[in-house]
């Protein structure tokens, strides 16, 4: 049977050698960990390793894979799927080459992705080369590979291709187009990025509007339409392997902070509401003039941790001082702190702000749209009239937080719009190239120019001034607002250079001095030196550390002494929790690699747990021991008197279990976390009226029982065993959060548990000695299986259904879609 593969070499080798090419800069950048010599911190990762040792080794222990983990605050569900997705085993690894996929592979992947875009856009390999490079090389997304941010990293690699298959659709290319929208969008679903997935929605809502309106003034309505419902009905058939990991999650969200809230007012006394506060989704705003950094990187300083050269003032005056030079805080804008700045690259604005003159099309115009898009919802708290009544009205908007983060559409979309003004510029006949000679000049005075202003009068425009500056003495604020000031001025002369290079290049190539294939080698060196430069000073080689220091789990000294205290050796405890003050505590996993934790590092945490946090373990009202001592919190790990952590046991720890003599009814949520300010847990239960059926509790006091005991006999993180005698029927508390995931047995009969106070179980323990066990089971979860098998099956089958019609797509299909090709480029002319 006759196909359509026809290996034309001269169109596949630039391809190839792009494709090397990419392999070796991911090589060349990540050098010491593709070759196994280092390994790089990449916090949340070590921080998410924390979070799932527990549920690795009940895995490992029992063969089953827990609902629930305890090592983080107090305990919290795991969410996830079972089953086999497909987008999961081969196409990760394809796209990210064989490389490491926590860093290499993903900058190999970024670097593919737009590679593909911009060839279906129809640039060359080379000026796609370009664009790629700079997207891969965009600082924001080197800073995010080193921070451990990897599903962010792989959800923002798949946006490009998605695009792409989604106007080949678009323009009728519908084979290709289903194939690639499949594909991408579910590798991005598996990656479960939500607020990148969100951005990505309003990427691809504003391209349909652009190119539905050029559909319809160019009377392709009927190639419009068929494209878009088949991209639709793509990423439907695309979401079935990961339907139910998202079904768990979405679950699941419901009782985390992104859900609704459970108290009517916080501790300030303000309404809660449903989703994020505002002020804690705010917190990562970007400042309006911070958008400046998308052009000079270090507008702002660039870092709050940032190695400043030998010769700068701070420096010198720390050497005089006697004191070691260390990472300053430089940056100095709006955010509590930044690893480093968002520069799509100087070259890039250069070319975006030329594309708006040269570039015609829909594209344009969704480019620029959503660009626009991008910086406002960045801003976030700074341009609060707007986006308040988007974070009240958008829907789902007020579940994410961080909001530059939105920059990320801003370094694609000015970066294919860049790369799409060089194809508008090579594809024009050399005599008429220099129509463009005044788009080119006004496009080096507006980028230039705004950069030779703050070469010149950067240093008196700004105070330089920082949060945390008030903590350091008057003469260390001097010299750090004298180093930003310098690192503004020199940074802007540097991106001034970079464009009067570019230009220049074009500016030979527009007066035929200069060969095509010479103009683009010399821009895509040029982007590469700037963007390359600018990432080693954030992610170089004080980011990678021996493998054995970085990746070994080992106990420090504080950990060692805790497990090796000998009460604890003479009494194995599974179960007990630790509170470390030495840390962030909410912000941090590593205490949950030894220990269960009352801290921890999650987005998710249970939104009950927050209240906790809020009211009684942080904040202004400090911290309540009684809470501490219900959820059995045998250690402190606390700063001693030379800074140095040391561990304090807390002999008041109420165990595993207890039982109590009087149950306290409230009449709200708000009334029982009140109320666990003044009370004494070993004694009494808080419990809201809406489980009093429930409890089946009729007394309110019981008399005491000395010879009453309860002791765990069996612990998995999903399965608990106790075993107990009381005289009477009476309230038993466990020092376990509680979730309705968890079933309460005695005896192997189910009797109902019920939420103690505000967090924590309880069951109506009748008289004698029995045996009552705690069990989790995530019903969606259970269910989540086939739900992803047979999603792999059918993305599987449908993958290489395409794949084979487009070995063996019909001639006459080939000539339509010709056509159809032929008949958008005369439109485009016109």
């Amino acid at each position: 049977m006759k196909t359509n593969i026809h290996f034309d070499w001269k169109k596949i080798g630039p391809h190839v050698v792009a494709i090397v090419l990419f392999f070796l800069w991911s090589f060349l950048y990540f050098a010491p960990v593709v070759l196994g010599e280092k390994d790089m911190g990449q916090g949340d990762v070590h921080s998410w390793f924390g979070a799932q040792q527990e549920s690795r080794l009940c895995y490992e222990q029992t063969g089953e894979r827990t609902d629930w983990s305890n090592v983080a605050f107090g305990g919290m569900p795991t969410v996830g799927s079972e089953g086999t997705n497909i987008y999961n085993k081969v196409f990760p690894r394809v796209m990210m080459g064989g490389l490491p996929v926590l860093n290499a592979g993903i900058l190999f992947f970024y670097m593919i992705g737009v590679y593909i875009l911009l060839c279906v856009l129809g640039c060359s390999s080379w000026l796609s080369f370009i664009g790629a490079i700079a997207y891969a090389f965009a600082t924001y997304n080197v800073v995010i590979i080193d921070a451990g941010h990897v599903n962010k990293c792989w959800a923002m690699a798949t946006m490009a291709p998605i695009l792409a298959g989604v106007i080949l659709c678009f323009k009728g290319k519908y084979l290709w187009g289903a194939l690639l929208t499949l594909v991408f969008t579910g590798m991005h679903i598996m990656y479960s990025h939500q607020q990148i997935t969100y951005y990505l929605l309003i990427m691809l809502v504003v391209l349909a509007i652009a190119y539905g309106i050029d559909a319809c003034r160019q009377k392709q309505m009927k190639t419009f339409w068929k494209g878009g419902v088949l991209a639709l009905g793509m990423a439907i058939i695309s979401l079935l392997p990961s339907l139910g990991g998202w079904l768990v999650t979405y679950d699941y969200s419901k009782d985390t902070m992104r859900g609704g809230a459970v108290l009517k007012q916080n501790p300030q006394g303000e309404n809660e509401g449903t989703g994020l506060e505002r002020d804690y989704a705010f917190q990562w705003s970007y400042g309006k003039m911070e958008s400046m950094t998308l052009l000079i990187p270090q507008f702002y300083g660039g870092s709050s941790h940032y190695t400043m050269p030998d010769d700068s003032e701070t420096n010198q005056l720390l050497r005089q001082s006697g004191q070691q030079a260390s990472m300053l805080p430089m940056y100095w804008g709006d955010q509590p702190f930044t690893s480093g700045p968002v520069y799509v690259g100087a070259i890039i604005c250069l070319l975006f702000v030329l594309g708006l003159f040269v570039v015609k099309g829909p594209l344009k115009w969704w480019l620029l749209v959503v660009t626009v898009i991008s910086l406002v919802l960045s801003w976030g708290r700074h341009l609060a009239w707007l986006n308040d009544f988007l974070f009240d009205y958008l829907p789902l908007y007020n579940r994410f937080r961080t909001p530059s983060m939105a920059l990320i559409i801003a370094e694609l979309s000015m970066t294919v719009l860049a790369v799409l003004a060089l194809k508008t510029l090579f594809s024009t006949p050399r005599q008429e190239v220099l129509r463009y000679k005044k788009n080119m000049l006004a496009s080096v005075g507006i980028a230039g120019g705004l950069c030779l202003i703050f070469a010149l009068f950067g240093k008196s425009m700004f105070s330089f001034e920082a949060a945390g500056d008030a903590q350091y003495p008057q003469i260390l604020q001097d010299t750090l607002q004298a180093d930003r000031a310098s690192l503004l001025v020199s940074s802007a002369w540097r991106s001034l250079v970079f464009i009067l290079l570019a230009s220049a290049a074009l500016w030979l190539y527009m007066k035929n001095k200069l060969k095509s294939m010479a103009a683009i080698t010399v821009l895509a060196v040029l982007v590469v030196a700037d963007m390359w430069y600018i990432d080693r000073k954030y992610v170089g080689e004080q980011s990678f550390s021996p493998k054995r220091a970085v990746r070994a789990v080992i106990p420090d000294a504080i950990d060692r002494a805790i497990l090796e205290d000998p009460e604890l050796k003479a009494n194995p405890d599974p179960d007990y929790r630790v509170f470390n003050l030495t840390t962030s505590t909410f912000n941090d996993a590593k205490t949950s690699n030894f220990h269960k934790s009352i801290g921890g590092y999650s987005p998710m945490k249970l939104r009950r747990y927050q209240d906790i946090i809020d009211y009684h373990l942080s904040g202004l009202n400090g911290i309540t021991m009684n809470v501490l001592n219900m959820l059995n919190t045998r250690y402190f790990i606390v700063p001693g008197s030379q800074g140095q952590p040391m561990v304090q046991k807390n002999p008041e720890a109420l165990g595993h279990a207890w039982f109590v003599d009087s149950v306290r009814w409230v009449d709200s949520p708000d009334e029982e976390i009140v109320a666990l300010y003044d009370f004494d847990p070993a004694r009494t239960a808080v419990i809201d009226k809406v489980w009093r059926g429930k409890a089946g509790l009729e007394a309110a006091v019981y008399p005491e029982d000395s010879a009453s005991w309860v002791r765990l006999t069996y612990y998995q993180p999903n399965h608990l065993k106790y075993e107990y005698a009381s005289s009477i029927e009476r309230p038993l508390v466990f020092a376990e959060v509680y979730h309705r995931t968890w079933r309460a047995f005695v005896d192997g009969e189910e009797v109902p548990l019920y939420q103690v106070n505000y967090i924590l179980r309880g069951v109506t323990a009748p008289a004698g000695k029995h045996v009552v066990e705690l069990k989790c089971r995530n019903k969606i979860k259970a269910a989540s299986g086939w739900m992803t098998n047979t999603g792999s099956i059918i993305n599987g089958l449908l993958i290489l259904a395409l794949i084979a019609m487009l070995i063996w797509k019909p001639q006459s299909r080939k000539t339509v879609e010709t056509k159809i090709e032929a008949g958008q480029a005369a439109a485009g002319k016109e």
